[in-house]
């Protein structure tokens, strides 16, 4: 029996022979021709070319099972959930269910359940005809969100505000699997944690800079943590800890919630994944918590027994405050930027993302980096003056060619 795993992260994030060496077996990972090639020490590594929609991935994963069976089948990114619950229900193998995966990939049915259980959600429709997108932005106005059904990094997602824009978005047709949502006037929220024996370990808020659609203007992502006296820590906590005893939650995850607070202070939940959270989180969990989120819940659904750390016994508390920054490339060529030796000692780690000759026509998801910076301090105000002063850093110091 062998063990396979789907991959759209770095090695340095998840070196999965490493976690799961004490178990003396095959590991097999599929992953982009981009990635591959950090990968030593496994079984086998087979490469393909767009990764994230290359169906022949998941074709390749049953050729690999009629020669040696796998007994575990992992994903620990988003395009990959739904990949590995098909698979598991194919082949009948543990792990988590396709219904549960549909009901955390799908917005839709995420919505639906929590709806009917009393969450409050963005009012939505799923869009089958042009009918559906007329009658919900007569019924509730603009502006309105449309995004896909079962999309990630903020891929495909627009605010439409008028008719005008409406009508721009529909010229080339109604894309497939779509839903239009109420507009949530409110800052946003990442809670991010991890489950474990289906009871949630560990679990903690941060709040974005911008909202995860600030790509579209070339604005900077990141977010920092909460500190534990912040009257929104435990209200945000306590909120998606309902969400998952609500949903078909795994045994064994980690997971990433967006959540709105309204001006009214209400909470409303944007959607929630069975996955890591994207960007520096992990990094970040790892420098503030001790806890690396996907190690252990790779590590559980193998079935090692996760350990975490001996201070979140006595403390679920951050070690200090962190925040991370993520900011996009410009339109161009990329020439230069920043080195680690131009950067203040409270710079945790700092990732140095486009190469030099690389060229740019600005950032496509939520997650398309030049670099990234993480930070540390002593409360919420410092770190987040920190990440804006690592910004204008960058902005200073990079270069780049029309």
């Amino acid at each position: 029996m062998a063990i396979l795993i789907f991959n759209r992260l770095p090695e340095y994030d998840a070196p999965y022979a490493e976690w799961l060496e004490e178990l003396n077996e095959e590991v097999v990972l599929l992953t982009s021709k981009q990635l591959a090639k950090d990968f030593r020490g496994y079984a086998r590594v087979l490469a393909f070319e767009n990764y994230d929609f290359n169906a022949a991935v998941e074709f390749t994963a049953l050729l690999l099972h009629e020669e040696k069976p796998f007994r575990v089948v992992v994903a620990t990114a988003e395009r990959d959930v739904l990949r590995a619950a098909y698979l598991r229900e194919y082949l009948g193998l543990p792990g988590q269910s396709l219904e549960s995966a549909l009901s955390f990939r799908n917005k839709v049915k995420m919505k639906d359940i929590l709806r009917n259980a009393g969450v409050r959600v963005p009012d939505f429709s799923p869009l089958e005809s042009v009918v559906d997108l007329y009658r919900f932005v007569r019924n509730r106005g603009y502006p309105v969100v449309v995004k896909p059904e079962e999309g990630m990094g903020s891929r495909d997602t627009e605010i439409l505000r008028n008719d005008g824009e409406t009508a721009r978005w529909l010229a080339n047709g109604l894309p497939k699997g779509m839903e239009v949502e109420e507009f949530i006037d409110g800052e946003m929220y990442h809670i991010d944690g991890l489950v474990l024996d289906g009871e949630p370990v560990h679990i903690w808020p941060s709040k974005y800079l911008n909202d995860c659609l600030s790509f579209h203007e070339g604005m900077a992502l990141g977010s920092y943590l909460l500190e534990p006296g912040n009257p929104l820590t435990n209200r945000l906590r306590n909120f998606v800890t309902a969400v998952l005893r609500i949903l078909p939650t795994p045994q064994h995850t980690s997971f990433h919630a967006e959540v709105f607070h309204t001006p009214n202070d209400e909470l409303v939940l944007c959607e929630i994944a069975c996955r890591t959270g994207g960007s520096r989180i992990s990094e970040e969990f790892r420098q503030a918590f001790g806890l690396d989120l996907t190690k252990l819940a790779v590590q559980a659904q193998c079935g090692i027994r996760p350990h975490l750390p001996d201070r979140l016994r006595i403390t679920n508390e951050p070690v200090s405050q962190f925040g991370f920054i993520g900011i996009p490339p410009r339109k161009g060529v990329f020439l230069s930027g920043p080195t680690a030796d131009e950067l203040p000692e409270w710079v945790t780690e700092y990732r140095l993302i486009s190469r030099p000759g690389e060229a740019y026509d600005g950032p496509h998801t939520s997650v398309d980096y030049a670099a990234t910076f993480l930070v540390k301090g002593q409360s919420e105000q410092q770190v987040l003056e920190r990440l804006k002063h690592v910004k204008d850093l960058f902005d200073r110091r990079s270069r780049w060619s029309e």
